[in-house]
């Protein structure tokens, strides 16, 4: 088995903090599966979403998860709606350990900018409800690890990075 982090998570959860953080504590490689897709089809999240719908984008997503569990020692940020498609878990499980980055919901709705996140616009605060009650079931099911982020990001870092010395990953 490769080894690899998946960091997964609610919008606004903080996978790509604390994975960046991660990746520089651990001296591995980082990537975010949004940033990846952005980069790969030279147009934001927000523009594939309006010109080509979810649907596309989770396509593009399945690719992503695909191209990018090929690698080894790579701290993963996924996007929140990894979970919603089984195959991309299904990659992202044979390349390394995932973890769920927990973090209440009144948390997020307090802080998260919805600005560049398309399934948060208009209503943001129903629109996060909305997805955390349909995902939440997912982000438990998929994780081998849960960790809570009701603190700061360096308790969570240092969470996963105990887990990681524990474990052996």
């Amino acid at each position: 088995m490769r080894k690899n982090i998946v960091l997964i998570g609610m919008p606004g959860c903080g996978k790509t903090s604390v994975g960046i953080k991660l990746a520089e504590i651990l001296k591995w490689d980082f990537t975010d599966m949004d940033k990846f897709i952005e980069n790969r089809e030279k147009q934001s999240i927000n523009d594939i979403f309006s010109k080509k719908g979810e649907k596309y984008f989770r396509y593009l997503e399945t690719e992503a998860a695909k191209s990018i569990a090929q690698g080894e020692n790579i701290v993963i940020s996924t996007g929140g709606g990894v979970v919603t498609i089984s195959e991309n878990m299904e990659y992202l499980k044979k390349s390394g350990k995932i973890f769920f980055i927990d973090r209440p919901l009144e948390n997020i709705i307090g802080d998260i900018v919805s600005d560049d996140r398309p399934l948060l616009k208009n209503d943001r605060e129903k629109n996060l409800r909305e997805l955390y009650n349909k995902r939440i079931g997912l982000y438990r099911k998929y994780a081998d690890y849960i960790v809570k982020n009701n603190a700061d990001m360096d308790f969570v870092v240092n969470s996963i990075r105990n887990i990681i010395k524990r474990e052996g990953i």
